[in-house]
């Protein structure tokens, strides 16, 4: 009688053991990937240099296009920018994109204008016009720039939008 109650108890334990060993290899499998994983997320957000500012000189625009002149007066070159204008005149952010509608003054990158290669063209100090055809927007309330930049980040130059130095000018 006495064996049957050991045999019992052994078995217990046994199963047990196996539940202890099963969760912390689950514990120790999640510590890995978590430590794999965390090296895939970048740690610093990437950022303009204190500096970076362009202003609007001018613009005029009639029923068919937009000429608009924005001057560099930051301490760095800038390569170029991205604009965003507003048709309503209570809305406070620029939602249509005016990159693709770009006739001259510059050159057509996915969502933003280059004035130039892969190096920061627009020095300081200097004025750059755009012309943009306009003709299927009713009226315009609201431009925004937002100037763009290759920096140097780790030996590599990597293409940046400055969001900290955008521009709003309501007209």
């Amino acid at each position: 009688m006495k064996k049957n109650k050991m045999e019992k108890s052994k078995k217990g334990v046994s199963v047990i053991i196996g539940y202890v060993l099963l969760i912390s290899f689950a514990i120790i499998m999640s510590i890995i990937f978590y430590n794999w994983a965390k090296t895939y997320v970048p740690q610093d957000s990437i950022q303009c240099p204190d500096g970076v500012s362009v202003f609007i000189e001018d613009y005029s625009y009639n029923l068919t296009t937009l000429n608009i002149t924005i001057k560099n007066n930051g301490r760095f070159d800038i390569d170029g920018y991205s604009i965003h204008i507003s048709n309503e005149s209570l809305q406070k952010i620029a939602i249509i994109d005016l990159s693709p509608k770009l006739i001259e003054g510059g050159i057509f990158l996915k969502n933003s204008i280059s004035f130039g290669s892969k190096d920061n063209s627009f020095t300081t100090g200097l004025t750059k016009t755009s012309l943009f055809d306009i003709s299927d927007i009713s009226n315009i309330y609201l431009i925004e720039i937002i100037p763009t930049r290759f920096h140097e980040i780790k030996n590599k130059k990597r293409f940046i939008s400055c969001s900290d130095v955008r521009i709003i000018e309501r007209i």
